[in-house]
């Protein structure tokens, strides 16, 4: 399969997430890097109102085309039910060259999140293929194997 893994992480979790996923896959990486400083209380609350606000943010080049894989998939958290202004900004520079594209996050809330595959599907212009939505209980847990190991295989198949 010709796949690529893009992704976007401030905790490190939806990052673990992805390297595990690419060991099922041996697929191609590409991680979204934010040029604006996220860290403490002010970062985590100005993140929020951005993404509520669908805002962009400046990040650095990416150097993947897209438009070179059959299948894209995308990971990134939700904030604020929606995704960050890094990821935001990638899908736009990046929307119409998508072929199929699979959505995964790690995130507070979960499976409550999945009100966010809308914006997903309207940022990338794709309908998604498969979806894995994850809480970060899910991770501490470890109870998210089975789950990766479903998605993985979903994806194989495309």
């Amino acid at each position: 399969m010709n796949a690529l893994i893009v992704y976007y992480s401030r905790t490190g979790n939806n990052e673990k997430l992805v390297n595990e996923l690419e060991a099922k896959l041996g697929c191609d990486i590409e991680k979204i890097i934010d040029t604006v400083n996220r860290k403490g209380v002010w970062g985590w609350l100005r993140s929020g109102y951005q993404a509520s606000r669908k805002k962009m943010s400046k990040i650095e080049p990416t150097k993947k085309d897209p438009g070179n894989y059959t299948l894209v998939v995308i990971c990134y958290p939700f904030w604020a039910g929606l995704m960050p202004p890094p990821m935001r900004t990638y899908l736009s520079e990046n929307k119409g060259k998508f072929n199929k594209v699979a959505l995964m996050s790690v995130s507070g809330r979960g499976k409550s999140n999945a009100k966010a595959l809308p914006d997903f599907e309207d940022a990338t212009g794709k309908e998604s293929s498969a979806t894995l939505i994850l809480s970060q209980l899910d991770i501490r847990r470890s109870s998210y194997k089975d789950k990766l190991q479903e998605f993985a295989e979903s994806i194989s198949k495309l």
